[in-house]
């Protein structure tokens, strides 16, 4: 897809998505200024005339090939949920569309950070020393991402979590609000940590649930 030239055009941003993360990724495409935002699709049950901060709301497509007429153009995901995320994702990446990471002017990211797309990193997020983020995740206010510590991809972080040095966690995990995970931990994919929660020990297990200080599982067996 062609790039712009460096001044006077803004690139065409849609934005997937229309629940609560819309209005955040909205708020940070607005401070930045760099995209004409064109719509938003609703991914669920449609209404019409429905607006939001001032953006038109639309049926998501069933083919996305008429977009492809736009030139210059971004799409944002605003889903909270991993796997809906991570679904929608592989829609658009699938039909070749840019998805650039957003990131607040208020993050600190260390120049050393490697990053992959369709990141959104909000205000007061910090990303330390060769930390390493793959693709389609979502960090919220706050939230922490320590030196060396990898983050997979479609995941969530909370805001205020911390992902302590060295740590990695894999693909579509859930880290709830203020939760911590200790240095030098392993996590793997599909684990859960409730609002508070503190991880002392290596998840091996798909799919658990944990919550507590220090973390326990309540998953179903």
């Amino acid at each position: 897809m062609d790039r712009p030239p460096k001044h006077n055009i803004k690139r065409k941003a849609l934005v997937l998505g229309t629940g609560g993360h819309s209005r955040v990724v909205l708020s940070l495409l607005f401070s930045q200024k760099n995209h004409e935002i064109l719509n938003l699709f609703e991914l669920g049950e449609f209404r019409k005339c429905e607006t939001i901060m001032g953006i038109n709301v639309l049926p998501f497509p069933a083919s996305l090939n008429d977009l492809k007429k736009y030139k210059y153009l971004d799409i944002f995901l605003a889903i909270g949920c991993n796997e809906k995320r991570k679904h929608f994702w592989e829609i658009i990446s699938a039909e070749g569309f840019n998805t650039p990471n957003l990131i607040s002017s208020t993050a600190i990211i260390d120049h050393s950070v490697k990053l992959g797309k369709a990141n959104v990193i909000c205000s007061n997020a910090f990303l330390g020393p060769c930390a390493q983020l793959g693709n389609n995740n979502l960090i919220n206010t706050a939230s922490i991402i320590e030196h060396e510590a990898k983050v997979g991809s479609h995941s969530h972080l909370a805001p205020r979590s911390l992902i302590a040095g060295r740590s990695t966690i894999h693909d579509s995990c859930f880290v709830g609000a203020g939760a911590t995970i200790i240095d030098y931990l392993e996590v793997v994919s599909h684990t859960t940590l409730g609002a508070g929660t503190t991880l002392i020990k290596d998840v091996s297990k798909s799919g658990q649930t944990f919550v507590g200080v220090p973390a326990r599982s309540v998953s179903k067996r």
